[in-house]
C-alpha cells in the first residue's frame, strides 16, 4: 500500500470509532430522556389523581360543614 492509501484508511478507522462512540452516546441520551418523560408522567398523572381526591374531599366537608 502506498502511504496515502494508509493515511486515508487511518483516517476513516479514527472516524469510524468516533462515530460508534457518538451513536452509543445518541442511545444514552435517547433513553435518558425517555426516562425522564416517563417519570415525569407518571409524576403528573399521580399529582392529578391527588388534586381529584382533594377536591372531592373538600367537598365533602363543606357539604357535612353546610349542615
Amino acid at each position: 500500500m502506498d502511504y496515502n492509501a494508509k493515511f486515508w484508511k487511518s483516517k476513516a478507522v479514527v472516524r469510524n470509532a468516533e462515530n460508534k462512540e457518538l451513536k452509543k452516546r445518541i442511545n444514552e441520551i435517547k433513553n435518558g430522556r425517555e426516562s425522564w418523560k416517563a417519570k415525569y408522567k407518571l409524576k403528573s398523572d399521580e399529582a392529578l389523581k391527588y388534586k381529584k381526591e382533594l377536591d372531592s374531599i373538600k367537598k365533602k366537608v363543606e357539604k357535612i360543614l353546610r349542615k
